[in-house]
């Protein structure tokens, strides 16, 4: 009896020591360390960059002199985003078998900004009792619905100094006033932060809980395809998205 007691208790043991295993707790510096595994470099460009250097000063900065890398590998294979001026904020990626090269380098002074996309709105998703086909179905829409898909809005995305974000579109279902139009435009996500995370364009929406504490709700995650004065490349998981700069006309 007791031996059988015994074998009993063993094997709870092991049955609880195998469970404990399979869901790891983690620890605070565990944490600490998934949340701050970022191997961007930033910095403020100095004088000296060129097409084949960048010179800059780290940030935060520590009183260090400035720090210079090799660029030309990058300049070729279009890494380069943005043009680089003198005191320009910048967001590094170093060459992971040279130190002295860098395989990104993101002007995030460049990407702060009024960026925008035109989207265009799709039919209704209604039950199509005759079994037509789509084309069938776009064939037999009276010219006043083909009018409306041909309307586009404005869709974008602010980002500001501070890592503030602002994104411009649609971000709730249709209200009921437009539940009878034949035509919908695609809702958009809303971020309020920005920041650069291993040389990737990181959306953030972020909000204070009962505590006070900013907690993030969601997130998206693009890289930089392109940056110039007026152009915008981001890629997403499921697309590419083209934006241009929108400047403000100054009112008079």
């Amino acid at each position: 009896m007791k031996k059988n007691t015994f074998l009993s208790i063993v094997a709870a043991l092991i049955i609880w020591g195998c469970s404990s295993k399979q869901e790891p707790i983690l620890t605070q510096q565990e944490e600490a360390i998934s949340e701050t595994d970022d191997q961007t470099v930033y910095g403020l460009a100095c004088d000296g960059c060129n097409d084949t250097l960048v010179v800059f000063l780290r940030m935060p900065y520590d009183g260090s002199d400035p720090d210079t890398l090799h660029i030309l590998n990058a300049v070729k294979k279009r890494r380069i985003m943005g043009k680089i001026h003198i005191g320009d904020k910048l967001a590094i990626m170093r060459s992971e078998r040279d130190s002295t090269v860098a395989d990104l380098v993101i002007v995030t002074e460049q990407l702060l900004g009024q960026w925008r996309h035109w989207v265009y709105p799709t039919l209704h998703q209604r039950a199509d009792m005759e079994g037509n086909t789509e084309c069938q179905r776009m064939a037999q829409l009276p010219d006043s619905i083909k009018a409306l898909l041909e309307i586009p809005k404005e869709y974008g995305i602010d980002i500001k100094h501070d890592n503030l974000m602002y994104v411009l579109g649609s971000f709730a279902k249709n209200v009921t006033s437009d539940e009878e139009s034949p035509v919908e435009y695609p809702i958009a996500q809303f971020y309020n932060e920005w920041k650069i995370f291993n040389g990737r364009l990181v959306m953030l929406r972020c909000e204070a809980d009962s505590l006070g504490e900013m907690q993030t709700l969601a997130s998206d995650t693009a890289d930089v395809m392109l940056l110039e004065e007026d152009s915008l490349m981001l890629q997403f998981k499921d697309e590419i998205r083209s934006y241009y700069r929108k400047v403000e006309v100054p009112k008079e």
